[in-house]
């Protein structure tokens, strides 16, 4: 992401959009540095499952971790994300039996990602654009973490 300054008007513009206002660069600077980051509110840990387990294997984990999704595994390199969504609304829906349907019929083979020294706020409008709840977090395409929505209700509540 590449941040401009409209040095005639103050504001911080991104991707054409005015962003925020200041009286001088000075401060301006000072406040880009107190933007969010993707990495602030991130979970670093990632939980995965291989896509050739069961749907129910993939429940548990969900509970058992309190998580909403898991990424998913071929043994060499992660092929695509199965959330707490994917289950009720592709299995359930579907009337899929969760002990012997497999991960790869229900889980969606698109990972979004997102940089993790972007600001917050690119995560928010990639997940509403993209009608999701989860984005990996990458750095240097290394994945690092997860951003969920519950992480960004952490941010914007205050609750830490």
């Amino acid at each position: 992401q590449v941040y401009e300054w409209d040095l005639q008007e103050g504001y911080l513009l991104t991707s054409g959009e005015k962003v925020g206002y200041s009286e001088n660069c000075q401060s301006s600077l000072l406040a880009m540095e107190n933007i969010p980051k993707v990495a602030d509110y991130m979970s670093e840990e990632i939980r995965s499952i291989h896509l050739e387990a069961t749907l129910k294997e993939a429940g548990k984990l969900l509970h058992l971790y309190q998580i909403g999704a898991l990424l998913v595994d071929d043994d060499k390199r992660y092929v695509g994300i199965i959330t707490d969504s994917d289950l009720s609304r592709k299995a359930v829906a579907q009337g899929l039996d969760p002990s012997t349907t497999q991960i790869k019929q229900c889980m969606s083979k698109t990972i979004f990602s997102i940089e993790d020294a972007e600001p917050l706020i690119e995560a928010v409008k990639l997940m509403k654009n993209k009608r999701i709840r989860h984005l990996v977090v990458t750095e240097d395409n290394t994945i690092i973490g997860i951003l969920s929505v519950s992480d960004l209700l952490r941010y914007y509540s205050g609750v830490e």
